[in-house]
């Protein structure tokens, strides 16, 4: 396992297998007071419209709705960021799990409220933990 530097997201690789990583995930997910609200395999919708794609690439819409909540209470524009996404792709030699940072993206909305940031960022700690976890 080796994690990966970027500004926009927290991702990991691992020998781990999709299926594996997402069985994992919703159990983790579950415990944690997450719900998993869509599971789509972006590389077979590619496939139904002629489109091939050599990877899996699937995407879980997570959300707490707790701090869902708080924060459209705050301000409903936040919304554009709602549900969070923790993407799967996997290549014949790896896979990578990763979550957008929450605190980073949340950090171009137009409001300054520091309470939704702060929210963010404890979504995007608790997020990182548990993709930890299952990896």
């Amino acid at each position: 396992m080796r994690g990966e530097k970027t500004m926009f997201d927290f991702t990991l690789t691992t020998y781990k297998k999709t299926k594996e990583l997402i069985e994992d995930l919703k159990k983790e997910l579950k415990e944690k007071n997450f719900g998993v609200l869509w599971e789509f395999e972006l590389h077979k919708k590619l496939a139904e419209k002629g489109l091939p794609y050599n990877h899996s690439v699937t995407i879980l819409e997570v959300c707490n709705p707790n701090a869902a909540a708080k924060i459209i209470a705050i301000d409903p524009m936040a919304s554009y960021f709602l549900p969070c996404k923790i993407v799967i792709i996997e290549d014949t030699k790896e896979t990578k799990i990763g979550v957008l940072k929450l605190a980073q993206l949340f950090s171009h909305m137009d409001s300054d409220n520091v309470e939704i940031k702060d929210i963010a960022k404890e979504i995007e700690e608790r997020l990182i933990k548990i993709i930890n976890k299952v990896v």
